[in-house]
């Protein structure tokens, strides 16, 4: 016994049963059934290949026990699962079966957590909200499909790898890869393209299981939180931080940028969220260009400090300002890139980028984008305020998408802040000095 499907879980069941399908992607509105679909795929295919591990994650812990572990997974047991069949670990997040299964729920958000989980091997890797990681981390997780089990008919377990979410931003890696089927990083066509399969989702396709006032309520949504909630359409963030940004105004073909251009850089330092280093340059009018991005998470720090010397190759920059963490700036600069201590106040620095990205004078905004700069462009759209109601809405976004926005904000203050001419000159003399 087990959920009653309607019809796109039908449809949806089709797809993870396929033998030729490795990698799917369910993407959709809120409540749509999706998740509950694939719970009962987990549960079916532990009890199916004995011995074998089923991971089901999310990036942070905390959401994955509420809503995995408490919300989906011991719910359906409740529901169709006998007791006798299966033992629980509160503390471990873990189901083992009767038959020497095992379903693990984590969170990858710490790197020690995440390397014990990852040591594991499984038969099935399910990422929930997988817009939440990147694809770095996605990439790692698909490596981990390595374990064999057989079932009683002695078929072997095909290996796969099931992402679900609420739709985001079109520039998100997500949408490329799962609706677009194109490589994120290289924008060529996936070279595994015939091992996905993507099924968009919308809370009308499981009407029959949801309050009717439950779907009046989303579709008094404001527009664009409607699409993305009730019909599971990618679109730009509703509540985004930059509203005035635009691909049409703000994003531009790449170019050689002169050399009697100002240069700088901004450094956000992460292991497990992305490290983040941007490029910019200034042009006569006091334009900034961003040209170039490094982010890439789960790296040490002196790889890093080999990939800016390697990208910025021999142009030099009148500053580098980065986060405020003293170890990592210290050995920053005991592999040859000296920073500055960024300004940090986060509502002051997004007034400022705010401010250049509306048009000037002159009818052109200050701050623009090339186009080839994936990742912070898919931050543009996903930066947002804190819903409505929240404790903190309007008055700081949330911390979610924000490695490439928090060096933005750090580069704009060191042209812009209070202190930033003061600043610049100081360094300007310094790094004269340097040169000379």
């Amino acid at each position: 016994m087990g959920l009653k499907f309607n019809q796109k879980q039908k449809t949806g069941w089709a797809i993870l049963s396929s033998r030729n399908k490795t990698r799917i992607l369910f993407d959709g509105g809120s409540r749509s059934g999706k998740t509950a679909l694939i719970a009962e795929y987990l549960v079916r295919r532990a009890l199916q290949y004995p011995f074998s591990r089923q991971l089901a994650a999310r990036k942070c812990r905390s959401h994955a026990k509420t809503s995995l572990w408490c919300d989906t997974l011991k719910k359906y047991l409740v529901r169709f699962i006998p007791t006798r069949f299966y033992t629980l670990s509160e503390s471990e997040l873990s189901i083992r079966f009767c038959n020497g299964s095992e379903i693990l729920v984590a969170g990858l958000d710490d790197a020690e957590r995440s390397e014990k989980v990852l040591g594991n091997e499984f038969i099935t890797v399910f990422l929930n909200e997988a817009t939440q990681f990147s694809w770095e981390t996605v990439q790692m997780a698909a490596t981990r499909l390595a374990q064999k089990a057989w079932d009683a008919k002695g078929r072997q377990a095909v290996p796969k790898l099931i992402l679900d979410c609420n739709p985001r931003g079109p520039r998100h890696w997500l949408h490329a890869v799962g609706v677009r089927q194109i490589d994120p990083e290289s924008g060529k066509e996936l070279s595994d393209k015939a091992n996905w399969a993507r099924l968009p989702w919308s809370a009308f396709d499981n009407q029959e299981n949801l309050p009717k006032e439950y779907l009046e309520g989303l579709a008094a949504l404001p527009e664009i939180m409607k699409k993305r909630m009730l019909d599971g359409i990618w679109c730009d963030n509703a509540g985004a931080v930059y509203q005035e940004f635009s691909e049409e105004k703000h994003v531009v073909a790449p170019f050689p940028i002169p050399d009697d251009w100002r240069r700088l850089r901004a450094i956000d330092f992460g292991y497990t969220n992305p490290f983040v280093c941007l490029w910019g340059a200034v042009d006569p009018d006091g334009r900034l260009y961003i040209y170039r991005e490094w982010y890439k998470n789960a790296t040490r720090t002196a790889e890093h400090a080999r990939m800016i010397r390697e990208l910025s190759g021999m142009e030099r920059y009148f500053i580098t300002v980065a986060d405020h963490d003293a170890a990592e700036r210290a050995e920053l600069e005991s592999l040859g890139i000296r920073t500055t201590a960024a300004e940090k106040n986060v509502i002051s620095g997004i007034q400022r980028v705010k401010c250049r990205l509306t048009e000037a004078g002159d009818g052109k905004p200050r701050l623009y984008f090339f186009d080839n700069l994936k990742n912070i462009l898919s931050e543009m759209y996903d930066y947002r305020w804190a819903p409505e109601g929240s404790s903190n809405a309007k008055e700081e976004p949330l911390k979610l998408n924000d490695h490439a926005m928090d060096a933005l904000r750090y580069m704009v203050a060191a042209l812009d802040g209070k202190q930033a001419q003061k600043q610049l000159k100081a360094v300007a003399v310094r790094e004269q000095d340097r040169w000379s």
